[in-house]
């Protein structure tokens, strides 16, 4: 084993480790807290994203992905059938699969939903008109219920990801 697959391994876990925990402790407890607090939580929401959260699980969640891909492409010797048909390969490579899932839905329903809900949050703080106000909160909360249900779709994917990679290693 070499020291670049080492190191990109040892990169992949750690970068695994960041994504299962950012997306279980946002998904099960920030958000609901946020939630439970009404419309004064669009502001913790606001001030997560100019903190670059979004960023943050952006780029953990596309190097997870991206070293992980390399990290099968090795194991798999460029991808080639033999190893890839192996229960090692097999499993591994269902995990892969779990993974991007992951960070499809995170990219296509958690981002874009939360970032509507901060766009629709900064225009009603600057309407005067309660009824347009009213509308636009309305509209940010279905956003925010969108990005909460794929945020917990994307925790129990990664969930299950750790769960097969782990597995997987087993049958090296």
């Amino acid at each position: 084993m070499n020291t670049v697959f080492l190191g990109v391994r040892v990169l992949h876990v750690l970068l695994g480790a960041a994504w299962l925990g950012t997306a279980v402790v946002l998904s099960f407890f920030v958000m609901p807290a946020i939630q439970s607090v009404g419309p004064d939580g669009g502001k913790i929401v606001v001030a997560l994203i100019r903190r670059r959260m979004d960023a943050f699980i952006a780029s953990v969640s596309g190097l997870t992905v991206l070293s992980g891909l390399y990290l099968y492409w090795v194991i798999t010797d460029g991808f080639s059938a033999g190893p890839s048909s192996t229960l090692h390969g097999r499993v591994i490579g269902a995990g892969a699969i779990l993974g991007l899932a992951a960070a499809i839905v995170g990219g296509s329903v958690v981002a874009r939903n939360m970032k509507k809900v901060v766009a629709l949050m900064t225009q009603a703080a600057g309407t005067a008109d309660a009824s347009a106000r009213s509308s636009l909160m309305a509209q940010a909360e279905q956003c925010r219920k969108k990005a909460g249900a794929g945020g917990r779709t994307v925790a129990i994917l990664v969930i299950v990801t750790v769960i097969v990679m782990v597995v997987g290693a087993h049958f090296v």
